[in-house]
């Protein structure tokens, strides 16, 4: 029973909030139509059916997204902070091909 409260103890005040998701990127602008969800940390070098499809992202707090033109982490680059970005920079509306999404 004391290990059981322990533990919730520990997770419950641990000072690392629980992130849903790190990144997410969306077809349409406002963050709508399909979308695909990106952890902490992971690298994707294709977006599937989303390649060059993606109109919005989000991005957790302590989170970056860095975006590449083509497929492999080729091509121009560029960057997302936290936030919600409901619609992305005319270069960049559905011209995405491939991402990190960096977490501190």
């Amino acid at each position: 029973m004391i290990r059981a409260i322990m533990i919730f103890v520990c997770t419950t005040f641990s000072g690392t909030p629980a992130v849903a998701a790190a990144c997410e990127v969306f077809e349409h602008m406002n963050l709508t139509g399909e979308s695909m969800t990106i952890e902490r940390n992971q690298s994707l070098p294709r977006l599937g059916k989303l390649n060059n499809r993606v109109s919005s992202v989000k991005v957790a707090p302590r989170c970056l997204m860095i975006a590449y033109a083509d497929e492999g982490y080729n091509g121009a680059i560029t960057t997302f902070g936290p936030g919600m970005h409901a619609t992305l920079p005319d270069e960049w509306d559905d011209r995405m091909s491939s991402l990190h999404c960096n977490c501190q």
